[in-house]
């Protein structure tokens, strides 16, 4: 197995909760021994402990199954709404017993296809090429002295949390916000469980019209590098995005202000492209990847009028060389995606650079090995602080 696979993760909770309990304890039941070894009795046990489940799954080991993982995330992939039509129908080429009431989730019909052929499913996600894009928003410490990290201890998520239940609640989000700590090789992971607004839906049920009225469940997903002070967070708002930083700051380091939701200069730079133009894309330093090429580029003008250049192609240096183009003097760089070849992976996949902070990968699992080859590359520009403070050291194991 590719070390780029043994990376993978699993942080999409919510998938699981999706799918039909029998249906689960058969998807997992391959993987028994492995659960059971982690202390999950997939069986026996008088309640699904989900959250036990999660903590498995966001903290894989060299004994993690990459099989269970790799499931995972096809019947993720393969479990959206506009997915449902295509899948019932491919359960009915493939003459699957499905239950005759119509109480049937999207998530259930994949997991019945990859239990009946996991190629199957495996085949239409490439058809589709319906992969989730996860878009990180990078927020470096304003100190330069940073705590050792250790586990946080439970009175210190409590505390984390509440200060987030509050945020949400002022939001017309809810409380029972929820927050679950993973330590990994590349630094420490946070999922936050929180409500999204209520959503009122107009439902069927025996043929008569009706309505739901709930709050959905949402999970955002907050990466801390300890090795630079730097919290990446994939959420859906900037709002949300600046309370994560104060309270993560405040209950996990002593300080508000620890990160820095204020500054403009930003971690990411496309300064590389017009220095080393094709050059740019070597990646034989880094394990694990095999190519990477430039498939967009946009740029705006130094022009009174405002003007951005777009150039699209499997290869942008090979096209913009063959009409003898470059990017112009004075010219702001705004927007690049490469095509990424992982070494075993069937198909590249895509990574955006935005600068000055947003990177967007197609998997989350795919950000350490990528970061490595922009930092190689020169798009990963870190600053040191002029702030000699020191926050305290409030990370304490439980």
């Amino acid at each position: 197995m590719a070390s780029s696979f043994k990376l993978r993760h699993f942080s999409n909770p919510s998938i699981l909760r999706n799918i039909n309990r029998t249906l689960l304890v058969a998807f997992l039941d391959p993987h028994r021994a492995f659960l059971a070894q982690r202390g999950f009795d997939l069986v026996n046990s008088d309640e699904f402990d989900y959250d036990a489940l999660v903590a498995i799954l966001m903290s894989p080991d060299e004994d993690t199954p990459d099989t269970l993982l790799d499931a995972l995330f096809f019947v993720d992939e393969m479990s959206l709404p506009d997915c449902h039509e295509d899948l019932l129908t491919e359960a009915y080429a493939e003459d699957i017993d499905l239950p005759e009431s119509d109480g049937i989730t999207t998530a259930d019909l994949a997991v019945r296809l990859w239990l009946t052929d996991s190629n199957i499913l495996e085949r239409m996600h490439a058809e589709r090429f319906l992969v989730k894009p996860k878009s990180f928003q990078y927020f470096l410490s304003t100190f330069t002295r940073l705590p050792d990290l250790h586990h946080p201890a439970e009175a210190v998520l409590q505390a984390l949390q509440e200060e987030l239940n509050d945020w949400f609640e002022t939001k017309k989000r809810g409380r029972g916000t929820r927050v679950f700590p993973f330590a990994r090789e590349d630094g420490f992971w946070f999922l936050v469980r929180h409500g999204e607004p209520y959503k009122r839906e107009g439902t069927l049920e025996n043929g008569e019209s009706s309505s739901v009225y709930y709050r959905p469940e949402k999970f955002d997903v907050l990466m801390y590098n300890p090795q630079i002070g730097e919290l990446a967070i994939h959420a859906g708002t900037k709002g949300e995005k600046q309370a994560y930083c104060r309270s993560f700051g405040k209950h996990l380091f002593g300080s508000d202000a620890f990160f820095d939701i204020e500054s403009v200069e930003g971690k990411f730079t496309l300064e590389p492209i017009i220095a080393d133009w094709r050059n740019c894309v070597a990646c034989e330093d880094v394990e694990g990847l095999d190519e990477v090429r430039l498939t967009e580029l946009q740029f705006r003008h130094n022009a009174m009028q405002y003007h951005v250049e777009v150039h699209k192609a499997d290869d942008v240096f090979a096209a913009m060389d063959d009409i003898e183009r470059a990017v112009p003097a004075g010219a702001t760089l705004l927007r690049a995606s490469f095509k990424v070849k992982f070494t075993g992976a069937l198909r590249p996949r895509t990574v955006v650079i935005r600068p000055p902070n947003v990177t967007i990968f197609d998997r989350e699992s795919d950000s350490d090995l990528l970061n490595r080859w922009m930092t190689e590359r020169g798009f990963i520009r870190l600053e040191a602080s002029e702030d000699d403070a020191e926050p305290d050291a409030v990370l304490a194991v439980s």
